[in-house]
C-alpha cells in the first residue's frame, strides 16, 4: 500500500489530535508512525504541512462584491475537481469561510499533491485547518457537527 502525505495527517488527526509540535512529541509521533508503517518521507511531508498551518500569508485581496466569483486557475483544477470547487465556493458564499481562508486551504491542498483527492477529503483537511485557528471555533464546530455528518442537516 502507498501512503502518501495525507494518510499520515489523517491518521494523526484521528489517534494524536493533541499534537503540540514540540520537538520530543514530534519525535514521539514520529515513532508511532514509523511503527504504524508510514514512509518517513510522508511523514516529515506531514509535519512540515501541520508547521505550516501557523504560517501568516497574506493575500492581498481586495473584499469580494456580489458581482465577483472566483475562477480556479489550471494547476488548482488539476488537483480539485468541481465538486471541491464547488464545495469550497458554498463554504465561502454561506459565511463559512473567508475569502482569506478560502485561498489558504487551496493553497495547503495544493502542497498534498494528492492524486485522488475528493470531497471527502476536502471536508477533513478544512476541518484539520479550523481545527488549528481558535479564533474559527464556530467554523469548526459547523464543520464538524454538520458537513461530517451522515445525515443531512434539519433546518427550521
Amino acid at each position: 500500500m502507498k501512503e502518501n502525505t495525507l494518510d499520515v495527517l489523517f491518521y494523526l488527526f484521528d489517534n494524536f489530535s493533541d499534537y503540540d509540535e514540540s520537538g520530543q512529541n514530534r519525535e514521539v509521533l514520529q515513532g508511532h508512525l514509523l511503527e504504524a508503517g508510514f514512509p518517513s518521507g510522508e511523514i516529515s511531508k506531514a509535519f512540515d504541512w501541520l508547521e505550516s498551518l501557523g504560517d501568516e500569508t497574506e493575500y492581498g485581496f481586495v473584499p469580494s462584491s456580489p458581482k465577483s466569483f472566483r475562477v480556479f486557475s489550471p494547476r488548482e483544477r488539476r488537483w480539485l475537481n468541481a465538486e471541491c470547487q464547488s464545495y469550497l465556493l458554498f463554504l465561502t458564499e454561506s459565511g463559512v469561510l473567508k475569502d482569506e481562508t478560502r485561498e489558504f486551504i487551496i493553497d495547503k491542498i495544493l502542497v498534498l499533491r494528492d492524486i485522488d483527492f475528493d470531497l471527502d477529503k476536502l471536508k477533513w483537511v478544512v476541518l484539520m485547518i479550523l481545527l488549528n485557528n481558535p479564533e474559527m471555533e464556530a467554523e469548526f464546530t459547523w464543520m464538524d457537527d454538520i458537513a461530517m455528518s451522515e445525515t443531512p442537516p434539519v433546518y427550521h
